[in-house]
């Protein structure tokens, strides 16, 4: 029981579902400030819905995981869920997270569908052709805060919520690089089109280093021009925007071994984390 549980919680990958949860409720609190069943009906659909879309590009992709050694232990490739039963779980996952976006409106349904088109028919399809299927991929993160400022009854030609689903946006794309440096010859392998056809290791760094110091600047405006956001939030993003830099620098460069490209990662990962739950914490405040 506990193996199925496992490899069932392996195959929703439910720690990104949660993230993807945690950025539709902050473009949700982006809006308002109150706490009510559209919340509790946003959370559950954009759970089960990243959770679905999870379960599909991990069977669309099952031949390819099983080639790398990075990905041959999930539960379709190793054997753990069979086939048919992912995509029996797709469709349950799915349809249920589209009738609980639906009772926030149209226009939230409208949006989790197209995420997971997008997410698994376009940027699923592109990766082995081009490199530039990062795009799509990006454009996937950007989409939940977005889904949550409409759950909210909100536009999504907002200011404020466009410029922060643009900083998410930006900031997917270190994600796919730092995985390249570390399993860039294991994609090669298994037929994906990779960043390092064309650049090394450390130039890719300094991509990811550089592009990191330009998506924060997206951070700083975000606070500025955002009616929630005060100035004491724009002078704590400001020290956490140095200290995160500085660290990461440190990890990516100063750092020796095979733990500098994860622990780059989980900065990454974390730093956008605290962001979202500052902004949240925030529009309690205001």
């Amino acid at each position: 029981m506990f193996k199925n549980i496992s490899a069932f919680s392996d195959l929703i990958k439910y720690k990104l579902s949660l993230a993807v949860v945690l950025s539709s409720v902050t473009g949700y609190y982006l809006c308002t400030n109150t706490f009510d069943h559209h919340l509790l009906f946003l959370a559950s659909g954009i759970f089960l819905l990243a959770s679905g879309s999870a379960v599909l590009n991990q069977y669309t992709e099952r031949v390819a995981d099983s080639l790398m050694e990075r990905t041959r232990n999930r539960p379709i490739p190793s054997g753990k869920i069979s086939g048919q039963m992912a995509l029996l779980l797709f469709f349950i996952l799915f349809v249920s997270g589209c009738f609980f976006l639906y009772n926030n409106g149209l226009k939230p349904l409208f949006l989790g569908i197209i995420n997971v088109i997008m997410y698994n028919l376009i940027y699923t399809y592109l990766k082995k052709k081009t490199i530039y299927s990062i795009i799509p991929g990006a454009l996937v993160g950007a989409v939940p805060p977005l889904i949550g400022f409409t759950s909210a009854g909100g536009t999504i030609l907002s200011h404020n919520i466009l410029t922060f689903s643009f900083f998410m946006f930006l900031w997917q794309l270190p994600h796919f690089w730092l995985i390249i440096i570390k399993y860039g010859n294991e994609y090669k392998a298994a037929g994906f089109a990779t960043i390092s056809n064309y650049l090394n290791a450390v130039q890719i760094k300094f991509l990811v280093f550089f592009w990191v110091i330009f998506s924060t600047g997206f951070i700083f405006m975000f606070s500025r021009i955002s009616v929630g956001l005060n100035q004491k939030m724009f002078l704590l993003l400001s020290v956490l925007n140095l200290v995160f830099i500085y660290f990461f620098y440190r990890m990516l460069f100063k750092k020796r071994g095979s733990q500098e490209i994860k622990g780059a990662f989980i900065m990454i990962n974390s730093f956008s984390l605290i962001i979202m739950c500052l902004i949240i914490i925030m529009s309690f405040l205001n």
